[in-house]
């Protein structure tokens, strides 16, 4: 008869080696992800070279500023195209 503590060790690694392979399996990065925003607007304001160095500086606030004059667009979907643009530039 197997001992339940065998079966505990390894139902326990079977658990540990699943968690391992699915976190390195879902590390994945993503460059650029899609904006509800995106259209020429959006694309004008991401070229802007005055809002990219804004985001070289670190200066996110700044940036959200700036990337909503450009767009007229909300604060919520500016911050979140900024950091989505910060994390793009990072990337690369």
């Amino acid at each position: 008869m197997v001992s339940y503590w065998y079966v505990l060790v390894i139902v326990v690694l079977a658990f540990v080696f699943g968690t391992i392979i699915t976190r390195r399996r879902s590390n994945t990065k993503v460059i650029w992800e899609a904006s509800p925003q995106a259209g020429p607007a959006h694309e004008m304001a991401i070229a802007d070279p005055q809002l990219l160095a804004l985001l070289q500086q670190k200066q996110l606030i700044g940036a959200i500023k700036r990337y909503r004059e450009l767009t007229g667009v909300g604060l919520k979907e500016a911050k979140d195209a900024v950091e989505a643009l910060q994390r793009s530039l990072a990337v690369s």
